[in-house]
């Protein structure tokens, strides 16, 4: 799991046993955006989680090409066909929270009616398995349009569809489960209830730190799309040096102009291709950068306030890794000087710290608030931080799977800036060029 934030010997933080989050609502209305982004989260806390996806499971059993009739619970055969689903699905689930070795699960599936959704709770609790709900609850009609067209046409149910045809055919589902949608009034369960994806919320019931981190994370949730774009400071005069905090190079501050000019000229061709494939105008989406304290990096990014519409933010925790007495050394300078470090660093270079130091997973921790204000954030953020910084927020978006132990070998030339954009199926990466071809 990429950048683990804590560890145990038994796998399992916080004395919080193992937990199973219950989706509730209908289509669209966020449910598994939002369980992306937790399980992203919780990974990266160390808290070993997973997703199951009701429609993998559908799929899997029927295939793709099924009528809007399947989603009619009021026929008794197709609510069969869908608890069979239901049932393999929980199963799994079982078996990943109890001999899996996961901590946390979530069932991403609509769950609409009370009775169905009482069965699941005593069914997970017959195995010391605790249920917290989460209602998605959306009254905002056009978020439900944006969703659909944006993420729910592009699944396997719809790949040979054409767009329009696929969007009626989705409000056609829903329009089939909506009647049997019973929304949660048991006060005894323990359950959130998100409105219009992030708007406000209502917790109930909430036991334990595991349940409390799950609500803190849900506050922070929305939907909208943005980009997040990650770029190294320029080099600085003294490039070796940490405590000399030294100022940008010639170098440097060519570098700062170009990058400038890129990620300008990048939002302005994203701008373009949305238009002409949407018809929507994002022209007017902001773009701040943060950046952190050490004098390369403001001066960096000082080339995009001169812009004038572009705000900048100077943030301590964006500093670099502070490399202690190791400042100006290789790792074959560490390897011939200091061999016993060398060799411990080797065996988990992500944990190991030099003396005087910091480490990576030291790194990671103190940027937990970036990273969950990275989740909040709605506009656009281009980072502006040391290689080291830039590593441990990456690693968060990463797939799931990334060794922490590779997260100091992640590299990000100065000839390149990475694009980030979080989606409802993981999250899109591409490299573009700081050249002036863009290349």
């Amino acid at each position: 799991m990429a950048a683990q934030l804590y560890r145990t010997h038994t796998g399992k933080l916080f004395h919080a046993g193992s937990i199973v989050i219950i989706n509730v609502g209908l289509p669209a209305r966020g449910k598994t955006h939002g369980s992306r982004s937790l399980i992203r989260y919780m990974n990266w806390l160390g808290v070993k989680s997973r997703s199951f996806h009701m429609g993998q499971y559908r799929r899997r059993l029927y295939g793709t090409d099924i009528s809007a009739d399947y989603f009619d619970l009021g026929n008794a055969d197709t609510a069969a066909a869908c608890t069979r689903a239901e049932d393999s699905c929980i199963q799994d689930i079982i078996e990943y929270l109890t001999t899996g070795g996961g901590q946390l699960a979530i069932f991403d599936a609509s769950n609409l009616g009370a009775a169905r959704r009482r069965h699941i709770r005593d069914t997970f609790e017959a195995h010391q398995i605790r249920p917290l709900f989460i209602e998605y609850i959306c009254e905002n009609e056009q978020i439900v349009d944006e969703n659909i067209r944006k993420v729910k046409i592009t699944s396997p149910d719809y790949i040979t569809m054409d767009p329009d045809t696929a969007v009626s055919d989705f409000k056609t589902r829903i329009a089939r489960m909506a009647p049997y949608y019973e929304t949660i009034d048991d006060g005894d369960l323990s359950y959130i209830k998100l409105f219009n994806v992030g708007e406000h919320l209502v917790v109930n019931n909430i036991r334990g730190y595991l349940q409390s981190r799950v609500v803190f994370y849900m506050m922070n949730l929305h939907i909208a799309e943005r980009t997040i774009y990650l770029a190294r400071s320029g080099e600085s005069s003294n490039e070796g040096s940490y405590k000399s905090d030294a100022p940008l190079s010639a170098a440097g501050h060519m570098y700062a102009q170009r990058l400038r000019d890129a990620v300008i000229r990048r939002i302005e061709e994203r701008n373009r291709h949305v238009l002409e494939k949407t018809g929507v105008d994002i022209s007017d989406r902001t773009l701040k950068v943060w950046t952190s304290t050490r004098v390369k990096s403001y001066q960096t990014a000082e080339y995009f306030a001169s812009s004038g519409s572009v705000s900048v933010r100077k943030r301590m925790l964006l500093r670099g890794l502070n490399p202690g007495m190791c400042e100006n050394l290789t790792l074959s300078d560490v390897k011939a000087r200091f061999p016993d470090e060398y060799r411990s660093y080797l065996r988990d270079p992500y944990h190991h710290r030099y003396s005087l130091a910091e480490s990576y997973h030291d790194v990671s921790v103190r940027l937990e608030p970036v990273i969950l204000e990275l989740e909040r954030e709605r506009d656009d953020i281009l980072i502006i931080a040391p290689e080291s910084a830039l590593r441990c927020i990456y690693a968060y978006f990463a797939p799931q799977g990334l060794p922490d132990s590779l997260i100091p070998t992640l590299a990000f030339p100065r000839s390149i800036f990475v694009e980030l954009t979080p989606t409802a199926y993981g999250c899109k990466e591409r490299r573009i060029g700081v050249s002036p071809n863009g290349r």
